[in-house]
This record gives structure tokens, C-alpha cells and sequence, in this order.
């Protein structure tokens, strides 16, 4: 039984149903087969090309249809064509290690903001600085969560200071770790033609089974995301995808030299792609497949949701909202971007010197304590991070109480 209100999803998810039974099935599969030529058709070709009788015994990988298969279910859940390519990776750094060569090599110019991952940043800097390009860096963060800024504010500030600094490439987050909702496609539409960049990158990390990405719009050349967040899958595993089709061939291009080189440091990165294509080399590196079979699974389950994702997310919008209506009466102040920029994250902040000289850890124990588990940072600020149904009655008072 469930007794605590889990609001953490943000940092990582709790693992979803679909996830956990892949998990238990793949633990009992390895260990009960082991790496029989059984789990290599499985592998390679999906749950139907084990025989019956062993099918049976392992209901909860009937998700995975192959590599290919997984790959094309990624591809529909984001509405990509099936002719996009996805790379697959252990670790997301080096997605965005990838993600900052492509900058460096395109682009003298990139812009971020201070709303930015702060491992993702380093990685740029350390990337575009080699190459000796510039990485422009855009402080907005207080503007949208104390001064009220709006979105077309935000699109304004944004390519104002893109043009100022003759930059010709982006990396931003399509939902920022703070909750803030970026406007896109209203960046590019506004840059217009003359402007567009020659290469933008997007963090989707807070992004995928989250919000509506709206791909369609044609806004970016790499997604960046993971699926231990808000597609609960529970363990890590890196996702990049190519947007574009006049991009698609250098990044596939970029990506075969780093791993020549052996710049690309990732043995599943290599061996999925090997797995897709039938081409196999001779000595590599033993590979953790757990989380491509955990994520097969939570995809699955996003795919087969009966509700739509704007509905889903228009649910987390009003959870935040009516929390952030009530918090000052709790003694917290509600750090909230102005509609559309909203999402299902919210942070908050105390107003009693007590609560704010109070370390994180201490915090999130006292929460935890009270029954809700939250995030916490440095200066006890708290983000909470929202279902996609609406928070009961006894949820809302747990928490205010909390």
C-alpha cells in the first residue's frame, strides 16, 4: 500500500506498473536462460520469436518487439516519422556530448539560458570552448519566476539577444528542471527564415510523456531526453532523436566518428545500432540491457493511455495551480511562470527565516516525515512535480498540512 504523496517525479519517476513487470520478468529470464541462443532471437527479433511454451513463462516482456520495434514505438509516441533516427545510450551525457559537437561544428554562435541543466552547461561550455566557438548565455530565470514575464516577453528578450550577439545556434529546454514551459516554436517562427539557426538542440529531460512536444513544428534538429523522469522507467537510459531530415545525415555521420574515435563512450549506443542493422563486431564491451526493456515497456504504456496527452497535461497544469493558490496560506510562496509557460512542476519557496535556513536534506526528511516526497534545493526551495490526474481531497490536505 501507497502512503506517500510522491511528488518527485521531476528527479525520478516512481516506476510505473508496466516498467516493474518488465523488470521482474527480464531479472527472472536472465537468470533462468541466461544468454542462450532463446535470448538472442529474443533480443534481436522480439517477444514472438520465443516458443510458446517459454513465452508463457514470461508475460511481462510481451512489449518488446526488438530493437527496431522499440525504436518505431519511441518514434509514434513522439508523433515522429518512422524514418527519423533514435540513438539509444546507457548515459545521456554522452547524448549531449554528441549534442555539443554538433553545436561546435555548426555554429559559431550558441545561445542558452541560466534555466539550463547545470551539468548539460558544463558540457557545452567545455565542448564549444574547445572548438573555440562562443556560447552566449541568457539570464531570464528571474524575470519569469518573480517579475511575471510573459511568453511573448520571453520570445522578444530571447531573439533580441540572439541577434544581438549574431548567434546561429540553440540549446534549450522544452521544459526547463524549474517548470517552465519554453515557447519553441514561437522562438523560431519569430527568428524567421533569415535568422533560423543552423542547429538547434533540445532538452526534453522534463519534457517527454510530460508535455505535448509538438514536433511537427519542425523547431529542432536533436531532442534529448531520458526515461527516468516522466515516462517512469525507472532506470536511466539516454534517448536522441533526429528531427530533421536535412540534419539527420551529419548527426549519424558525427556520431560514427566520435565512436571511431572513441569519443562516444557507450557500449549501448553501439550495440543497439548493431542490433538494428545485423552488423556485429567481432570484441565489445559487455552491455546493461535492463533499461532498454524497462523503457519498452513504459512506452508501451504511453501509447496505449486512452486519454490524450493535452488532457493528461492539462490535469498536471490545474494540480499545480490549486497548490499554488494555497500555498501562501501554508507559509510558502509559489515560484510560478505566467500561462502558457506553466507546467506540472511547481516550485515554491518558505517565508519563515526558520524553513529557509534549513538544509536540503533536512527538509526533504522533515517532508518525507509528513508524508510527501518532494525536491529540495539549496535556500529550501521545493519542487513539487505533479500527476496526470487530479490530487484528491485527502492528497491536497496531506500536502498542505506538510
Amino acid at each position: 500500500m501507497v502512503s506517500t504523496l510522491y511528488l518527485d517525479t521531476a528527479r525520478l519517476g516512481r516506476m510505473c506498473p508496466e516498467a516493474r513487470a518488465a523488470d521482474h520478468d527480464f531479472a527472472r529470464f536472465a537468470s533462468e536462460e541466461g544468454c542462450s541462443l532463446y535470448f538472442e532471437r529474443f533480443l534481436r527479433s522480439g517477444y514472438t520469436a520465443l516458443p510458446i511454451s517459454l513465452a508463457r513463462e514470461y508475460p511481462g516482456l510481451a512489449f518488446w518487439a526488438g530493437v527496431r520495434g522499440f525504436k518505431n514505438d519511441l518514434k509514434s509516441a513522439l508523433l515522429l516519422p518512422r524514418e527519423r533516427q533514435v540513438l539509444i545510450a546507457n548515459r545521456s551525457a554522452q547524448l549531449v556530448r554528441l549534442a555539443a559537437r554538433l553545436l561546435a561544428s555548426q555554429c559559431e554562435n550558441t545561445l542558452v539560458t541560466d534555466m539550463e541543466w547545470p551539468a548539460y552547461l558544463q558540457s557545452l561550455e567545455a565542448e564549444i570552448g574547445r572548438a573555440g566557438r562562443t556560447l552566449t548565455k541568457l539570464t531570464l530565470r528571474e524575470a519569469v519566476l518573480r517579475d511575471g514575464a510573459t511568453d511573448v516577453e520571453l520570445v522578444e528578450r530571447i531573439v533580441a539577444e540572439y541577434r544581438r550577439a549574431d548567434c546561429d545556434g540553440l540549446f534549450l529546454s522544452a521544459v526547463t528542471f524549474q517548470g517552465v514551459r519554453m515557447p519553441l516554436p514561437a522562438i523560431i517562427q519569430a527568428l524567421g527564415p533569415r535568422d533560423r539557426p543552423r542547429f538547434t538542440v533540445v532538452d526534453g529531460a522534463q519534457a517527454v510523456n510530460h508535455i505535448p512536444l509538438g514536433l511537427a513544428a519542425g523547431y529542432c534538429d536533436l531532442l534529448l531526453t531520458g526515461c527516468h523522469k516522466w515516462l517512469r522507467a525507472y532506470h536511466p537510459l539516454g534517448l536522441a532523436f533526429c528531427c530533421h531530415a536535412a540534419t539527420e545525415n551529419h548527426i549519424r555521420q558525427t556520431c560514427a566518428d566520435m565512436r571511431r574515435r572513441r569519443e562516444l563512450d557507450d557500449p549501448l549506443l553501439a550495440f543497439s545500432s548493431q542490433l538494428e542493422t545485423g552488423e556485429r563486431e567481432n570484441f565489445s564491451e559487455t552491455v546493461n540491457l535492463g533499461p532498454m526493456f524497462t523503457a519498452a515497456a513504459a512506452v508501451r504504456r504511453m501509447l496505449a493511455s486512452p486519454r490524450a496527452k493535452r488532457a493528461e497535461f492539462a490535469s498536471q497544469v490545474d494540480n499545480a495551480d490549486r497548490v499554488a493558490e494555497r500555498a501562501s496560506s501554508a507559509g510558502w510562496r509559489p515560484m510560478r511562470p505566467a500561462d502558457p509557460m506553466r507546467s506540472g512542476i511547481l516550485l515554491l519557496e518558505p517565508r519563515s527565516p526558520g524553513t529557509c535556513s534549513a538544509p536540503p536534506d533536512v527538509l526533504r526528511e522533515r517532508l518525507l516525515a509528513a508524508g510527501v516526497a518532494l525536491t529540495t534545493y539549496e535556500g529550501a526551495t521545493v519542487r513539487a512535480s505533479f500527476p496526470d490526474l487530479p490530487l484528491s481531497h485527502d492528497q491536497q490536505t496531506v500536502l498542505h498540512a506538510a
